[in-house]
């Protein structure tokens, strides 16, 4: 758990990988979920921010480099998403502005029924049918991101022996009192 916790210490390629691949497992599995359970279950994937972050800095710190740089690796990864957010759907027939469309016209026809209940219930199925149409989009759009993210973290290489962020994964640190 403190490979997702803790920004302190180091990591080497392999845990890097390893944990980016458990942490994409656990998004998709959350997308999944929302689009066919409930919308709301999406709210969930913002647990894993922080372990997202926590990995990088661990693996900036391994080539003995500011985990500060990590911002930079969020702007890059919701630029990226951006760009693809508007490119992907389109490429698998996802037309979300006509799917918001009808989604505002079932809820206005709802809304003469003065029947909170049925709006919500509208509203709510609206969103999980725009969800389950933009799931393949979106978990190509996050693998895509996932995968040019670890390009870039893969140009950073480890520094050998010990740096101020500590000893090298699997090194035991030396007792400098022997």
């Amino acid at each position: 758990m403190n490979l997702y916790l803790s920004p302190n210490g180091r990591i080497d390629q392999s845990t890097y990988w390893r944990g980016v691949i458990t942490l994409f497992v656990i998004s998709a599995v959350v997308s999944v979920l929302s689009a066919y359970v409930s919308p709301f279950l999406g709210l969930v994937s913002l647990i894993v921010i922080w372990p997202w972050i926590v990995l990088h800095v661990k693996r900036f710190h391994d080539a003995d480099q500011t985990g500060w740089i990590t911002i930079g690796m969020v702007v890059l990864a919701i630029i990226l998403s951006m760009v693809l957010s508007f490119i992907l759907p389109a490429l698998f027939g996802v037309d979300m502005i006509a799917m918001q469309e009808e989604m505002m016209r079932d809820i206005e026809d709802m809304s003469a029924s003065n029947d909170p209940g049925a709006i919500i219930a509208a509203s709510m199925e609206a969103s999980k049918k725009m969800a389950q149409a933009q799931l393949l989009p979106s978990l190509l759009s996050t693998a895509i991101v996932t995968g040019v993210i670890g390009f870039v973290m893969s140009l950073f290489k480890s520094t050998p022996g010990a740096n101020k962020y500590g000893t090298p994964p699997g090194m035991v640190p030396q007792d400098t009192f022997a």
